[in-house]
């Protein structure tokens, strides 16, 4: 076989997409493609990537005429010795797969707060009884869904990350540090800011008028599913983006240990 089918076939038994291989690697799907197709050979930095992530050499992967039959793909020493297969090694992070998982965090965290935020938000229309706002809360319920669809269709390029450990080389240890340590305290009051207006949206505004009240009754009921809304958007990507964070900085200090 050749290198190209190898790899392909090794991505395939470790229930890899392409994009998760070239995460793992840092590299783009259209690269891992590239050499899927035998476009040429990966650096040499890249091929020790392979053999550590699949466990096998780089005589198996580069040499041609290695027989590829089941049970039959050369093993490292410690299979060879009979010993347990070893653990994964740590997860290679460069600043570019940081910025990227980041940057991808963002974009989806995005989505489902809109859809998230819009559906509840939209409710205020259920208060005004026209066609109109009925028409409208429709549309926004059906944008929601479309946006919600196209994040469960996106897959995740970056599930290794949170598979863990993690091993961050300098640039990415330095731009942790300048950028989501900063970015942690704006999250954390982005996140609170969102709880008190979910929790003032649908405790507190109900209150302010009683049901006889008529109109102004509804207007603050509207105003509390906007305010909800809102908060609803906040909690979810800024949370989220907080998530995303402490998922880092934790293995930062495994890193330096």
């Amino acid at each position: 076989m050749t290198f190209g089918e190898k790899l392909q076939k090794l991505r395939k038994e470790a229930g890899m997409s392409q994009e998760e291989l070239a995460a793992r690697l840092d590299v783009s799907r259209q690269a891992v493609s590239k050499r899927e197709r035998d476009s040429g050979y990966p650096e040499t930095e890249k091929i020790v990537r392979m053999g550590k992530l699949f466990h096998v050499t780089m005589d198996y992967l580069l040499n041609e005429d290695t027989p590829d039959s089941p049970g039959t793909a050369p093993a490292g020493p410690a299979q060879a010795a009979g010993t347990p297969v070893p653990e994964v090694p740590a997860c290679p992070v460069s600043r570019e797969t940081e910025e990227g998982f980041l940057l991808y965090q963002k974009r989806k965290l995005r989505k489902i707060a809109l859809a998230a935020g819009g559906m509840s938000g939209s409710l205020a229309l259920s208060f005004t009884f026209t066609d109109m706002a009925q028409l409208l809360f429709m549309l926004i319920w059906i944008a929601a869904a479309v946006l919600l669809l196209s994040v469960r269709l996106g897959g995740d390029p970056y599930r290794r990350l949170r598979q863990g450990p993690l091993q961050l080389d300098e640039s990415a240890r330095a731009y942790l540090d300048a950028a989501c340590t900063e970015m942690t305290g704006r999250l954390q009051a982005l996140t609170l800011t969102g709880a008190a207006l979910t929790a003032a949206g649908l405790l507190f505004c109900p209150l302010l008028f009683p049901p006889e009240a008529g109109a102004a009754n509804l207007l603050a009921l509207s105003a509390g599913m906007v305010m909800a809304g809102a908060g609803i958007f906040l909690c979810i990507y800024a949370g989220g983006l907080l998530r995303a964070c402490r998922l880092l900085l934790p293995n930062e200090e495994f890193c330096r240990k």
